[in-house]
């Protein structure tokens, strides 16, 4: 019997001994951690949120409504090859618990395993949205466990091969999913059928949450990122490599336009050609660009709110981003906000808690597949999350409104919390107003009318562009009028999503709003509802010394309503040859039969713009071809042969590099001294481009 119970004695005290070890071995394993310094702007500091073990290399994350954070985590190897990935689905989706409440992260969960690439995040409607190639993902956790029970894939389909080029999805004020990325290929199919069609030409695309509806909303670029939207709807991204220009690469912020493509488009675009194409709002040098944020809180101060955070991999800081708007664009003032001088730190995503603390997540040093400035891994070097706070700030109480019993709240409590000062808590209070659907209504419509809060309103507005009834949408139209930029700019751009075809006119009256951010969405609006009777007063509010964003959104337009009998007309008005030109671009760009007879006068127009597009025009006419290519011989030989004619110069290269005859013609502009070398360097970069 002693012998029995000392037997027993041994294996508690073995099981004891384990226990004690494998606790000794998790203190290790934290102590062995050690965060790079960090230097951040004066008046703030940062702390660890979560480290190794709980967390080895996140790359982007989310947090629910119960503030849970959903970290997409590679395992820190570099597979470059989809063979090699879809073998062994090595990444997954961490969720990640702060039981005491005191900002770190205590509890691990993996909540979905054997992914691909997960890249993004978003919690909506009790589940966690994800782009992870090829598809789009809605993951839930049915019994609340921590690990996902149900994935279902809502669209797809992307190639990818390793590199990080898909991200995705973040909410859009309208209530529908974006996605960003795309380079290596991608053909999105919806739920419902609909479809992107095939493209190299990377962008951002949306759906709605269900995965229906698929569009592509803008193109260019090589690597568009995260996606943020300002309160009144203009949609800003990075974007890896936006250009390469002068031989060396940039990197960029990005304001996208409905339709637009930007300055540099790598592939084949699927989106038409207006001619006007979108610059970049900051261009910035190698720097990778990854996450980015719109500060919404108030414990950062009132200077911070609606700036932006942007993450930069590659130097290995975060950046802080005022928009100054101008010329229905913005331009940016940016300081660094945090920096570090450790070769292992890269910032990969950065987001606001509730509390109006921000939470950055390094991913360490495992990176160097498709990353020029980590040529050589370091997985040793794991990465961590850090909380960013104002000193001094005040802790705020509820920061996410759980102690409010939401199931018993009255319409007028909920349009009220919309005011509240803790986003977390307008956001839920906006998701339950939909819940409750068109009985909200009058109570919503009282409020816009009652409220002088532009803030307050513009919430209101894009909560009645969610429901889409009827009643909501004579409150759209109605604040058309009102004497608020921002206010018009948010109707403008619900009715246009909507589909009101009974806003047509009243949006024609914004054409020539004193607001360019108004005018542009008043005709993107118009361009989507697609009614032909727009045309003449789309055209007649074109003015050629109007912002580029502008003139965009107006040929675009032209271009959505198809109609060239209507356009054909402005073709010949010679006492208007803005309008001329904007009529040869639409007509070209519908696939019309344009008659040749009336674009090769045009050649020989006295106005240069107008010649430019005549020759773009036909340049795309392989019928054409001779006539073509003696457009192309006079062209290299101009004395400002690069003068506006680049992109020209570029799709002729491109168009007909397989041609024989046209390989004789580059070879004797290549050795004519008549040529500029400036000139055969652009032919020579132009066929660098071809694949």
């Amino acid at each position: 019997m002693i012998g029995i119970l000392s037997k027993r004695i041994l294996r508690l005290f073995a099981c004891l001994f384990c226990l004690f070890l494998w606790a000794v071995s998790g203190s290790l394993a934290d102590q062995s951690f050690t965060p790079p310094r960090i230097k951040v702007a004066e008046g703030f500091e940062v702390r660890l949120a979560a480290s190794p073990p709980i967390v080895g290399y996140p790359m982007m994350a989310c947090l629910d409504d119960r503030g849970r954070l959903y970290v997409a985590e590679s395992d820190g190897r570099n597979l470059t090859t989809r063979l090699a990935i879809e073998r062994e689905l090595p990444r997954f989706v961490r969720r990640l618990v702060d039981l005491d409440g005191d900002g770190v992260f205590d509890k691990s969960t993996i909540f979905a395993d054997q992914m691909t690439m997960p890249e993004g995040g978003l919690w909506h409607n009790g589940a966690l949205y994800i782009i992870s190639a090829p598809y789009l993902w809605r993951l839930e956790d049915v019994d609340d466990d921590g690990v996902a029970d149900k994935r279902e894939k809502i669209l797809g389909s992307m190639e990818f091969d390793g590199r990080a080029n898909q991200h995705g999805p973040y909410l859009g004020p309208n209530g529908r999913l974006y996605f960003s990325g795309g380079h290596f290929g991608y053909n999105l199919v919806g739920a419902d059928g609909t479809r992107s069609g095939y493209s190299r030409a990377a962008g951002v695309f949306s759906c709605w949450p269900d995965g229906s509806d698929v569009r592509v909303e803008g193109q260019g670029g090589v690597n568009p990122v995260d996606i943020v939207f300002t309160p009144n709807g203009d949609m800003l991204s990075t974007c890896a490599i936006f250009d390469s220009f002068g031989g060396k690469r940039h990197d960029a912020l990005i304001h996208w336009m409905w339709g637009g493509l930007t300055q540099r488009v790598y592939g084949s675009p699927l989106l038409p050609e207006t001619g006007f194409r979108l610059p970049a709002v900051s261009r910035w040098g190698q720097v990778a660009p990854a996450g980015l944020m719109r500060y919404r809180g108030q414990s950062f101060g009132e200077a911070y709110r609606d700036t932006l955070f942007a993450c930069q991999f590659n130097s290995h800081k975060v950046v802080h981003v005022r928009l100054e708007p101008r010329d229905g664009s913005f331009v940016t003032v940016e300081n660094d906000f945090l920096s570090s001088a450790s070769v292992g730190f890269h910032p990969a995503d950065i987001l606001e808690d509730a509390d109006g603390s921000l939470l950055l997540l390094d991913t360490g040093g495992w990176l160097s597949w498709g990353c020029p400035f980590s040529k050589n891994a370091k997985p040793e070097i794991k990465g961590a999350i850090y909380r960013i706070q104002r000193k001094g700030s005040p802790v705020q109480k509820d920061p996410r409104g759980l102690a409010l019993d939401w199931d018993s709240l009255e319409p007028e409590e909920l349009v009220h919390l919309l005011r509240d000062s803790r986003q977390a808590v307008r956001d839920r209070a906006m998701e339950t107003l939909i819940e409750r659907g068109e009985v909200v209504l009058d109570e919503i419509a009282s409020a816009i009318s009652s409220s002088a809060e532009t803030a307050f309103r513009k919430r209101c507005l894009w909560l009645l562009s969610r429901l889409g009834s009827k009643r909501g949408l004579e409150v759209l139209q109605e604040a058309l009028l009102d004497p608020d930029p921002g206010i018009r700019q948010v109707a403008a751009r619900s009715l246009g999503r909507l589909k009101d075809m009974s806003a047509v006119e009243p949006l024609t009256l914004l054409l020539d709003d004193p607001s360019p951010f108004v005018q542009a969405a008043a005709a993107t609006a118009i361009g989507q509802l697609g009614d032909k009777a727009a045309v003449p007063s789309l055209f007649h509010n074109l003015d050629s010394s109007d912002p580029l964003q502008t003139h965009h959104a107006f040929v675009y337009a032209l271009i959505e309503i198809g109609d060239p009998v209507g356009v054909v007309s402005y073709l010949s008005d010679d006492t208007h040859p803005y309008r001329q030109r904007v009529a040869l671009r639409i007509l070209a760009a519908l696939g019309s039969n344009l008659d040749v007879g009336r674009v090769v006068p045009l050649l020989r127009s006295s106005d240069s713009n107008i010649r430019q597009e005549a020759r773009r025009v036909i340049s795309g006419r392989k019928e054409l071809k001779n006539e073509i290519l003696q457009v192309f011989r006079e062209l290299v030989v101009e004395h400002e042969a690069l003068a506006g004619n680049e992109q020209l110069i570029e799709e002729i290269v491109m168009a007909y590099a397989q041609d024989e005859g046209f390989q004789a013609i580059l070879l004797e502009i290549l050795a004519s001294e008549k040529v500029k070398p400036e000139v055969q360097g652009q032919v020579l970069a132009a066929l660098g481009f071809l694949d």
